[in-house]
């Protein structure tokens, strides 16, 4: 018997084409709701049926409770389910659900509105008897019993939104010197994304691990949880890789973790699908909040434990009693989850902006599992959070589940936006990872920027000599140039562009008279040589006339010096790109037109320390200079806001604002100057 007839999913994404497959095992038709900006989504051609709610800002669509309501009523539907993020934790949109005649999928109002204020949360765990950690989480909101109530919490200190989540109204101080500014921002950031500046000081852990509880609760007092997940590895206070179970929590932990979650979510007699969240370090672990909705994560524990966690959402909703209990639940897989971000890792992880030209994973492969949120085609736009998928990968052991996702990253391929796609690599491969030895500061302490994304200068010098055969090939008479030999030399010089995983490259190569098969090789990348040297490069391609086989491998061989001869395998692309693998890494190379060299010209001229451009497209939201002022090195110059976060540009030195060139509320791109500035003069002896 199927829950519910029709739903409304109140959200956009990933989470409804999840939530879509729930009910379409279940027979539950779908209502999809979208923004201007997600017309042609894949969350939209995922459900039965879609209705547009609104322009692309969030505040003016998807946060639009009242009109989704609405389209719910108008679409004959009997239930809404939130997802995660927007209205999903808002007690208020779930109290109009319900007076509304609709089933709200979720926990009680009353719960989400306790959980909902994280200093109240905090007070109801100390109740129950949940350890919390110390700080101030007072009633009093002035920035001035802050300041205050900070040097009694001490340094490091974290400033959290009491409403908040998602790393949104974050922030970590180390000093007294830095707390207004904090504060400041941190109130600002929570009252655009939340609607509720209220703020929190807690005592900052310096090597946390991040661990969290999954419990079930259905109408009838049933309770259970599915075990603890390990969600340390984050950037800007958002997770990156999840993992069920955690690598160091062992029984007699898991016990204590585990009981505590229940207890907190008894004493609000809480129902549905929920999170108690707590950080862990030097063998003891304290309560950090409890999310009130599904979590972006919730797949590893799926993975680990066999439970559909939204199918359970649905029948706890429509009033079913749990069909099991605590003893049957167990766990007999080890499941990793990383998410792929639009967003350059090169730049402090500051979401990006563009058009998914292709998008190509393993499909049906043992153990891998792809929630994805976009397709070919679709759009990652500058108001939403820039997530693209999460890949998820299980096997017996932690090593078998790493393994693969190791597989899966190696032959992921996203064209037209610059991804982590090389972070997650980097990541999935770090012995320290592969150990299990994390925190919540991994990516602070191991990551550094450059250290993985650049393409090797091998792969760039044998796809530049692929490219220029085929254009001889192309021109030879009756196209048979590999009749004659399945080994080709290169005739000419080439000079071309390429543009692979986000970045732009030039490379040439130059023959070199009398040597035969020897080239002098250059390859650069945004002012930086990556190669300036000899190299010895000739072609395989197999021809047809002389197999049996249509698909025969081609390869490239190259010889640099004092390096052994190596070949490359090679292939091309339905858009004519082509790929080179190097290391066990497919590179995929496309060949740019004059435009991306000017970008490349660009990108050094903005190179320049005294010319300050826009790190991300986004909205001014403050500027916090004019023309002729004097600045101090660091000082907040311009306040930039994109996909519900923000980021603020500070000078790189001491001096004086030259220019301002836009104000609060224009709409900037990548690479726009927003500020120039001007060292002081130097002194006259």
């Amino acid at each position: 018997m199927r829950p519910f007839a029709k739903i409304l999913i109140a959200n956009r994404g990933e989470i409804v084409v999840r939530i879509a497959r729930a009910c379409e095992a279940l027979g539950i038709a779908t209502v999809a709701v979208y923004s201007d900006s997600d017309r042609d989504s894949l969350h939209v051609r995922a459900c039965d049926e879609a209705y547009r709610i609104g322009p692309p800002p969030a505040a003016e669509s998807y946060l639009r409770g009242d009109v989704i309501i609405d389209v719910a009523r108008k679409a004959g539907c009997d239930a809404i389910h939130p997802g995660f993020g927007f209205l999903s934790e808002n007690a208020d949109f779930a109290r109009a659900v319900e007076a509304a005649g609709l089933t709200w999928i979720g926990p009680s109002p009353e719960a989400i509105a306790l959980m909902g204020s994280k200093i109240e949360a905090k007070r109801i765990a100390e109740r129950a008897n949940v350890p919390t950690v110390p700080g101030y989480f007072g009633e009093d909101q002035s920035i001035e019993r802050l300041l205050i109530e900070g040097d009694s919490v001490g340094y490091p200190l974290m400033v959290k939104a009491s409403a908040g989540g998602g790393g949104k109204g974050m922030r970590v101080v180390e000093a007294p010197a830095t707390l207004r500014e904090a504060l400041e921002g941190a109130r600002r950031e929570a009252t655009a994304a939340f609607g509720d500046g209220a703020l929190m000081l807690e005592k900052y852990l310096s090597e946390p691990r991040h661990l969290e509880v999954q419990v079930l609760g259905d109408h009838r007092g049933n309770l259970v949880h599915l075990g603890e997940r390990e969600c340390s590895v984050q950037r800007r206070h958002q997770k990156v890789a999840e993992e069920a179970p955690s690598p160091v929590v062992g029984p007699e932990l898991r016990q204590s973790l585990t009981q505590a979650a229940l207890a907190l979510a008894r004493a609000v007699g809480y129902t549905n699908a929920g999170t108690v969240e707590f950080i862990y370090q030097d063998g003891e672990f304290y309560f950090l909040e409890m999310n009130t909705r599904l979590q972006v994560e919730h797949t590893v524990t799926e993975e680990a434990y066999g439970i559909d966690i939204v199918e359970a959402q649905l029948r706890i909703a429509a009033g079913e009693e749990l069909w099991f209990d605590q003893e049957m639940v167990e766990q007999d897989r080890h499941a990793l989850e990383m998410r792929l971000y639009a967003e350059d890792p090169e730049k402090g992880f500051l979401p990006s902006t563009g058009v998914i030209r292709e998008i190509t994973a393993p499909h049906d492969a043992e153990g891998v599992r792809i929630d994805a949120g976009v397709g070919e085609g679709d759009t990652i736009t500058p108001y939403y959070d820039p997530m693209i998928a999460k890949i998820i990968t299980s096997g017996e052991t932690r090593m078998d589940a790493l393994q693969r996702m190791r597989e899966v990253l190696g032959g992921l391929r996203v064209e037209g936006v610059r991804t982590n796609l090389d972070f997650l690599r980097w990541l999935a491969a770090h012995p320290q990872f592969e150990l299990g030895n994390i925190s919540t500061r991994f990516i602070e302490r191991y990551y550094r920027e450059g250290a993985f994304t650049l393409a090797p200068a091998q792969a760039l010098m044998a796809g530049a000599a692929v490219r220029l055969l085929s254009e001889e090939y192309e021109a030879a008479a009756g196209g048979n140039l590999w009749r004659t030999t399945t080994w080709r030399h290169l005739n000419r010089n080439i000079g071309a562009a390429f543009e692979t995983d986000g970045h732009a490259y030039v490379v040439s190569l130059t023959r070199t008279p009398g040597a035969g098969t020897e080239w002098h090789a250059t390859v650069a990348q945004g002012g930086n040589t990556l190669y300036d040297g000899p190299a010895g490069i000739f072609i395989r391609r197999a021809s047809r006339a002389n197999h049996a086989f249509e698909d025969v491998r081609q390869s490239v061989q190259l010889q640099l010096p004092d390096e052994p001869l190596v070949s490359l395998e090679y292939g091309w692309g339905d858009d004519d790109s082509v790929f080179v693998v190097w290391d066990g890494r497919e590179y995929w190379l496309r060949l740019q037109s004059p435009p991306s060299t000017d970008r490349l010209e660009r990108a050094i001229h903005l190179r320049d320390e005294d010319t300050l451009a826009s790190p991300m497209p986004g909205k001014v939201l403050s500027v916090l200079v004019q023309p002729g002022a004097d600045v101090l090195e660091a000082q907040p110059l311009v306040v930039i806001e994109a996909m519900k976060m923000e980021f603020t540009v500070r000078a790189p030195h001491e001096g004086r604002v030259r220019a301002v060139h836009y104000v609060a509320g224009d709409q900037v791109a990548v690479g726009d100057v927003l500020v120039e500035m001007e060292k002081p003069d130097a002194d006259v002896s």
